[in-house]
């Protein structure tokens, strides 16, 4: 079914070559990624435009910034490639804009090399089509199929799907330990406590200082809240960290080193027969670390059967590899997808329960 269907939507590299006149819309990391893969596929851009709000008369990948409507007026067949992201009601700016002018809109990663393209999916496609079949509900497979024409395409429009990151119902009822790990300033905390009051502690791991500070600041407050300032990963140690100010803070190579732990040995879950600390939910938002917080926490999983909430849009093969990691290492847990309004398709979530 998803080959089929993968196989029917014009590829978005084909379509980009098709147009006479690109202009990427939009300067930062992001417009540089976009501009390097477009370099590798052969895609020439006319220049870059920025917001009326923008201009400066900044140069950037070597073309002077101008306006949509100066870019119009000079190229009227003009499409442009949106090189930022926006959540919630700020994303609405892009449907209004899309109404009046080509956009498209590329699902590159946050990190790593790969693209969750059409090439991508078709060299991938029996592990999509295994993650198609493992989804729980209806929402799930909507979702699923939306980001599949999406990434494909770089049409927004099949972003438009019921959207919202809340669990399924009952998801975080239980009254043992819950970990969250990329905790960010105490928000998603928040959330938890507020669907469940139950629970014997809550763990908020937060490596970025600054972040941290926040987190200690917003949660102090709530009964059993336990606040590290660390990363977590597949081990026990020191892993190099980039601080990015808040959500672009990840771990990096030739980056200073910060403590990292594992959840399998902070919890006291060494070997299966461990009697650790019981762990009812995970959520994991590791800002692509995600595989790695999973497997440095095997032995929890299998000794709690923990429900685990984990980001899938991090790196290109997540959205495949994670559920099937997770498959792998609890065949009983039902798999459901949830996404907030966000272009590109960020804040896309896995939930997972037995």
């Amino acid at each position: 079914m998803i080959r089929e269907l993968v196989e029917t939507f014009p590829a978005l590299l084909d379509s980009l070559k098709n147009e006479k006149s690109i202009f990427l819309y939009g300067m930062g990391n992001g417009a540089e990624k976009i501009y390097a893969y477009f370099k590798e596929n052969g895609i020439e851009i006319k220049g870059v435009v920025a917001s009326d709000g923008f201009l400066r008369g900044q140069s950037f990948l070597g073309f002077d910034v101008c306006s949509v409507a100066d870019a119009e007026a000079r190229y009227p067949d003009c499409c442009f490639v949106i090189c930022f992201g926006l959540e919630g009601e700020r994303s609405r700016f892009l449907k209004e804009f899309a109404k009046e002018h080509k956009i498209y809109s590329p699902n590159l990663p946050v990190f790593g090399t790969g693209v969750c393209d059409k090439r991508f999916i078709l060299e991938n496609i029996e592990k999509f089509e295994r993650v198609f079949e493992i989804l729980e509900d209806d929402k799930s497979r909507e979702i699923y199929l939306a980001l599949i024409k999406y990434n494909v395409t770089g049409d927004i429009s099949y972003l438009e799907v019921e959207d919202s990151l809340l669990p399924p119902e009952g998801f975080y009822h239980h009254d043992k330990r819950h970990i969250d790990i990329g905790a960010y300033d105490g928000d998603t905390v928040l959330e938890f406590v507020s669907q469940n009051q139950a629970y014997s502690d809550i763990v908020a791991f937060e490596p970025d200082k600054n972040t941290y500070k926040k987190l200690l600041k917003n949660t102090k407050h709530l009964r059993n809240i336990i606040a590290e300032n660390c990363a977590v990963c597949d081990r026990d140690g020191f892993i190099g960290f980039g601080s990015g100010g808040g959500r672009a803070s990840h771990c990096e190579e030739g980056k200073d080193d910060i403590k990292c732990v594992s959840i399998d040995k902070y919890c006291g879950f060494t070997h299966i027969n461990a009697n650790g600390v019981p762990v009812s939910s995970i959520k994991i938002d590791a800002e692509g670390m995600d595989e790695a917080v999973i497997c440095g926490a095997v032995n929890t999983v299998y000794c709690c059967r923990c429900a685990i909430s984990v980001a899938l849009y991090h790196r290109a093969e997540d959205i495949i590899e994670l559920p099937l990691l997770l498959r792998k290492h609890n065949p009983k847990y039902k798999f459901y997808l949830r996404k907030k309004e966000y272009i590109p398709a960020w804040d896309v979530f896995l939930y997972v329960k037995e």
